[in-house]
C-alpha cells in the first residue's frame, strides 16, 4: 500500500510465517514438517479382511455379525483375521445398514428356543403374566426375523443332555428360560443348557448359575402403588402376597411396599400379610385386626373374598392390583408391561448372539422394566 509503513522482517514474522509453513504446508515444504513425516495408518475394511480370508465381502459380514447362516468354524476364522488385522466397524455405516435392515421386511434369520421350566407343561400357557412374556417374545422375534420353539425341561423322558442335542440339530444357539418357580438356583444337572448357549432368564434372578436376565421392577411397583394410594388419601394400605412369590423375586414387593409406607405414622403401618395358602381364613383375621382401607395384592381371589363376606369395593375398602392387565374390568392397578418385558429378554438374547457370547457371564447383567398405573373401579379418592 502506498505510504505504508514497512518494518523490518523480524522473529515474531518468522514465527509466523514457520506457523504457516506447519499448518499449510505446499508438498515441497512437507518434508521440513516432521509432523507430515507421520503418514496415517491406513485402517483395514471389511474388502481387506475379506481378501485375507479368502472369501466374499458378504461372507465377512455375516460372520462379524456372529450369523448362524455361517458354519462355527467359518465364522470364528473370519472373526480371528479380523481381530489380527486390527478390522474395527465404521459406526456410522453400521449404524446406516442397522436402519436399512429394519426398513424391511425381515428374513428368516435363525431360531431361538424357549425353555419352559414350569412343573407342569400348560402352566406357562395358562397364567397370564407369562402369556404376555411369550406374546412380546414372538412379537419381537417375529419383528426381527427370528422364530421361537419351545421345550418343557421338566419332562422326565428328555434328560438336559438330549435337551442339548435337540436343540443344536435345529440350529439354535439362543435360549430364554422362563416360569421358573424356584430361588436363585436352577440345578446343576441342567448346566448343559447355559454353557453353550447365549442365555438370559425371564422374569426373575438366578445366582445358580448368574445369567443375564429380564424382568419387571418389581420394588418400584409395589413403592409407586403404595404411593399413588397414599396421594389419593389413604391412610392405612396394606400388602397381601404369597409369600412363596414374594420370595421368588428377592422379597421386591414387599421392600418397595415397605419403602412407600414408611411415609406414614408408625400408628398407620400395617404389618405385609404374607400368605402361606390361598385360603380366606388367615386374611379374615387379619382384616378385622387391622382395618386397612386400602389393600395392594398380585392375587385375585382378594376381591373374592372380600365381598364374601360382606365389604363394598371400593366404599369400605379400596383395592389395588399390583399385576393389572386388561381383562381386569374390576380392578384399578399397575400394568407390569409384561409384554414388554418378553420383548426386551429377546432383545438380550439375540444381542448376545450378534456378539458372539455364550455360556455364563463375567458379569451378569440385570433390565427391569416399569410399571404404569392404570385407573379402575376399585379405588377412589379420598379426602380427609
Amino acid at each position: 500500500m502506498p505510504g505504508a509503513c514497512r518494518h523490518p522482517r523480524g522473529a515474531a514474522d518468522d514465527l509466523r510465517h514457520n506457523d504457516a509453513l506447519f499448518f499449510y504446508p505446499s508438498h515441497r515444504n512437507r518434508k521440513r514438517v516432521g509432523l507430515f513425516n507421520m503418514e496415517k495408518k491406513k485402517l483395514p475394511t471389511m474388502m481387506d479382511v475379506a481378501a485375507q480370508a479368502g472369501v466374499g465381502k458378504s461372507t465377512v459380514s455375516l460372520a462379524l455379525r456372529d450369523d448362524p447362516r455361517l458354519r462355527p468354524e467359518t465364522r470364528l476364522h473370519i472373526q480371528k483375521i479380523a481381530q489380527e488385522m486390527g478390522y474395527t466397524p465404521n459406526a456410522t455405516v453400521a449404524n446406516l445398514m442397522a436402519q436399512l435392515r429394519a426398513s424391511r421386511t425381515p428374513s428368516y434369520q435363525a431360531t431361538l428356543g424357549l425353555l419352559n421350566f414350569s412343573h407342569h407343561r400348560d402352566y406357562l400357557h395358562s397364567v397370564p403374566t407369562f402369556r404376555e412374556w411369550l406374546a412380546g417374545c414372538h412379537e419381537r422375534a417375529a419383528q426381527l426375523g427370528y422364530r421361537i420353539d419351545e421345550f418343557w425341561v421338566q419332562d422326565k423322558d428328555v434328560s438336559a443332555h438330549r435337551l442339548v442335542k435337540v436343540l443344536s440339530s435345529r440350529g439354535i444357539r439362543g435360549l430364554l428360560f422362563t416360569a421358573i418357580d424356584q430361588v436363585g438356583d436352577l440345578g446343576q444337572e441342567l448346566a448343559e443348557l447355559w454353557e453353550s448357549f447365549a442365555s438370559v432368564i425371564l422374569g426373575i434372578r438366578t445366582h445358580q448359575p448368574a445369567l443375564h436376565f429380564c424382568c419387571n421392577d418389581h420394588y418400584s411397583t409395589s413403592m409407586l402403588a403404595a404411593n399413588e394410594v397414599i396421594a389419593r388419601g389413604y391412610r392405612r394400605p396394606a400388602l397381601v402376597i404369597d409369600h412363596a412369590v414374594d420370595r421368588l423375586v428377592e422379597h421386591r414387593f414387599s421392600a418397595g411396599f415397605l419403602i412407600g409406607q414408611s411415609s406414614l405414622p408408625v400408628k398407620n403401618r400395617i404389618p405385609v400379610l404374607y400368605l402361606k395358602d390361598r385360603e380366606p381364613h388367615d386374611f379374615n383375621k387379619w382384616m378385622s385386626h387391622h382395618t386397612p382401607d386400602v389393600i395392594l395384592t398380585l392375587h385375585d381371589e382378594v376381591l373374592e373374598w372380600m365381598e364374601a363376606v360382606g365389604y363394598r369395593v371400593p366404599d369400605d375398602v379400596a383395592l389395588a392390583h399390583l399385576d393389572w392387565y386388561p381383562p381386569m374390568k374390576r380392578w384399578a392397578g399397575m400394568d407390569q408391561s409384561n409384554r414388554a418385558v418378553g420383548s426386551a429378554a429377546l432383545d438380550m438374547v439375540v444381542a448376545q448372539l450378534h456378539r458372539g457370547e455364550t455360556g455364563i457371564p463375567p458379569m451378569a447383567k440385570c433390565l427391569q422394566i416399569e410399571s404404569r398405573w392404570v385407573e379402575g373401579p376399585s379405588i377412589r379418592s379420598v379426602r380427609d
